[in-house]
This record gives C-alpha cells, structure tokens and sequence, in this order.
C-alpha cells in the first residue's frame, strides 16, 4: 500500500521498524539458544542457562509483541489520517 500512497508508508513507518526489530532480535536470541545449548554440560554451565532463560523470556514474553504490532501495520492510514485539521 505505501507505493501508491505516502500516507500509507508513513502510517506504519514506526510500528514496521518495531516488528523488524522484534523479529532480528528473536532471531539472535534462537541462535544464542541453540549454542547456549550445546554448552550447558561445559564450566559456565550457569552463564549458559541464563542464556536460555533470557531466550525464553524473549520469545514468551517480547516476541508477542509482533502479533498487535502487524494488526496495528494492516490497519492502515486512515485511523491517523481522518482527523480534520481543526481536531488540533
């Protein structure tokens, strides 16, 4: 929709650049898991479990995140756009 309309880019400029950022991070936080992994019988055993636990705070807790921000994207620019000038 943004090629044919710029409001449409601009109205989901910021919660497209969020949705990226989730999904970059939750892909950095599955390859740190799975080495975290590998390295849990090893002498840093406990930085290794935090490791995972961190990665599976991510993915419960952050990562859902991504599900409203996509809604919110899918939306459109008209929920921003409709205000009359006089709204302000």
């Amino acid at each position: 929709q943004g090629l044919r309309d710029p409001d449409e880019a601009a109205a989901a400029a910021t919660d497209y650049l969020r949705l990226f950022a989730l999904t970059a991070l939750a892909h950095v936080w599955a390859r740190t898991a799975v080495i975290a992994s590998r390295k849990l019988e090893g002498p840093e055993r406990s930085f290794y479990q935090a490791k995972l636990a961190t990665a599976r705070f991510y993915m419960q807790r952050l990562l859902p995140q991504t599900g409203a921000l996509f809604a919110t994207i899918l939306a459109g620019a008209r929920p921003l756009m409709d205000f009359e000038d006089e709204a302000f």
